[in-house]
């Protein structure tokens, strides 16, 4: 199965990342969505959906892959990512979260560098769980987090690192609206033609001038923010903790 499906009808998509693992932040996911997003523009689509597969969203950094990464290694990975999420929220058109399912870490900021974002009601949650790992976020995440969260919500939501359901998402900003599962597509894409119901393509504009602000301070920060994450993620607290949380997932891995 290919890691990512652009669906296309008229002048809109549905990008649905399927790369397994679930859509765990790797080199195969951000390429997918750099891909897909990359086969929208070259399709001149004036909107899209993002979603997941099956009851994933993106369960953020792939622990399992980047624990083994050096410090090198790794700070390439936080360049590349921090372009990919540079590149996803500057896209210059309405982008349409449908958050199907898990959103955590940098699988939440991927949802939040959308326009609009849905959830579907049930188990799923979504937060920013970085800090109870010892890690702060990259430049891209954090200036994505500080544009779309409620600035009154930002200490509790980072602070805090608590996954919510999806009625207290609603609550503090994470998302703007809750619907059931079997919904979920149909209302992003009636949210979808709403937002392109116009003629030409006066988001770039907007999105560009909206955006702009946000967009500087992720450049101008990038190199100081990934050596405050690599001195974070090479500390031995924080290695020991994420080296516990890669264990188990090794294991759950290997009992299925």
């Amino acid at each position: 199965m290919a890691a990512y499906q652009l669906e296309q009808k008229e002048s809109l998509g549905i990008l649905r990342l399927q790369a397994g693992g679930a859509n765990a932040l790797n080199y195969q996911v951000m390429e997918a969505l750099a891909e897909g997003t990359k086969q929208a523009q070259a399709a001149k689509l004036k909107g899209l959906v993002l979603t997941g597969y099956d009851r994933f969203f993106s369960a953020g950094l792939d622990l399992i892959a980047v624990y083994e990464y050096d410090r090198k290694q790794m700070s390439g990975f936080l360049e590349d990512f921090d372009v990919v999420l540079q590149n996803f929220f500057a896209l210059p058109m309405p982008v349409v979260a449908a958050i199907n399912g898990a959103a955590a870490a940098g699988g939440c900021i991927l949802a939040l560098a959308c326009d609009h974002r849905l959830m579907a009601e049930g188990n799923a949650v979504i937060g920013l769980n970085e800090i109870r790992l010892g890690l702060p976020l990259p430049a891209s995440a954090l200036e994505i987090a500080r544009y779309a969260l409620p600035a009154h919500h930002h200490a509790f939501i980072l602070y805090g690192g608590k996954l919510l359901p999806a009625h207290e998402a609603l609550r503090l900003g994470l998302v703007h609206e809750v619907v059931s599962a079997e919904t979920l597509l149909e209302t992003a894409w009636a949210r979808l033609q709403e937002f392109t119901a116009h003629p030409g393509r006066p988001h770039a504009t907007l999105k560009t001038a909206l955006r702009g602000a946000a967009l500087e301070r992720m450049i101008k920060s990038a190199g100081a923010m990934r050596e405050a994450f690599l001195e974070a993620w090479f500390n031995p607290e924080a290695r020991q903790t994420i080296g516990e949380i890669r264990d188990k997932l090794l294991a759950k891995k290997a009992s299925r």
